[in-house]
């Protein structure tokens, strides 16, 4: 048996990193503004103190809650949400989201640089979180949806 040729073997690994970026693409779209659709998406079940059914169309009711908010384009305030909906934040996972449950409870956040009292989020995770997150001492920050051009800059 000769060597193998580690040109094809290159290929080979390009080909299937971009068919799993497809795959990914595909089963995680990226966050945008809310679905003209689903311009006011209301709770109508949950589970746990989260979102876990919604109805759109202007329907009155509570408004979505835990993960749900981040797929209608809303953020999440890290000094309210559960540790589940955290983990789901990029670069966050379920051992960070609970030290930030822990540090919040010493005291609240009030801006995103606030999170690095935490441990193991540094600038790079910041700025990617800045876009979905949202604190209660900023004024209009709830209001303002997540901008997909802008997630992750």
């Amino acid at each position: 048996m000769g060597a193998p040729d580690l040109r094809l073997e290159r290929a080979a690994r390009a080909v299937l990193a971009l068919a799993a970026v497809l795959v990914a693409r595909a089963m995680w779209p990226a966050p945008g503004a809310p679905d003209a659709a689903c311009a006011r998406p209301v709770s109508a079940a949950a589970h746990a103190g989260r979102t876990v059914a919604v109805r759109c169309g202007g329907a009155p009711g509570p408004e979505v809650d835990g993960p749900a908010r981040l797929l209608f384009g809303q953020r999440l305030d890290p000094n309210t949400a559960d540790a589940a909906s955290l983990a789901v934040l990029p670069g966050i996972g379920a051992e960070r989201a609970e030290a930030i449950v822990r540090e919040r409870a010493l005291a609240p956040f009030r801006r995103a640089e606030d999170l690095a009292r935490a441990g193991g989020i540094g600038p790079a995770t910041i700025e990617r979180l800045r876009p979905w997150l949202h604190f209660a001492a900023e004024p209009g920050a709830a209001a303002a949806p997540v901008d997909p051009a802008e997630a992750g800059k």
